[in-house]
């Protein structure tokens, strides 16, 4: 699994390359995090959280990747909590993400985020299943 963060003049973007969607997904949130928070932010699931879980159905991989991050961005920023999954399933046929996994509160020092776009995203299959995003900052 591979992420990466890409430089642009207004936005930031992520490149999330690994053997499934489902990595792709949990990848892409483990990149997203490390742009909004300014502390290392997958330490922090030591500090305990509720339970959490949620579904989401979207038309295609594409709207499922911006509202994926668009609800991460909204636990953080409306409710204060990061998302850590313990369990990520990707499904394409319906097209779905379910998550289970905890909410961890707390004050985080944060980088503006305002949401994932859809302008230059790329998501394709082969060899592996790859996603890039970008992130209105």
């Amino acid at each position: 699994m591979v992420w990466r963060i890409l430089n642009h003049t207004a936005d930031a973007g992520l490149e999330i390359t690994a053997p499934s969607w489902s990595d792709v997904f949990s990848q892409a949130a483990e990149a997203f995090f490390s742009i909004c928070l300014e502390e290392a932010a997958f330490p922090l699931h030591d500090r305990g959280g509720t339970f959490f879980s949620l579904k989401m159905e979207a038309l295609d991989l594409e709207e499922l990747a911006v509202s994926w991050l668009n609800e991460l961005l909204y636990l953080l920023e409306v409710e204060g909590a990061v998302f850590y999954s313990s369990a990520l399933c990707v499904t394409k046929d319906p097209v779905t993400l379910t998550a289970e996994g905890v909410l961890v509160s707390g004050m985080f020092r944060r980088i503006s985020v305002k949401a994932a776009t859809y302008g230059e995203i790329l998501l394709r299959s082969e060899p592996e299943p790859f996603l890039r995003i970008y992130l209105d900052l």
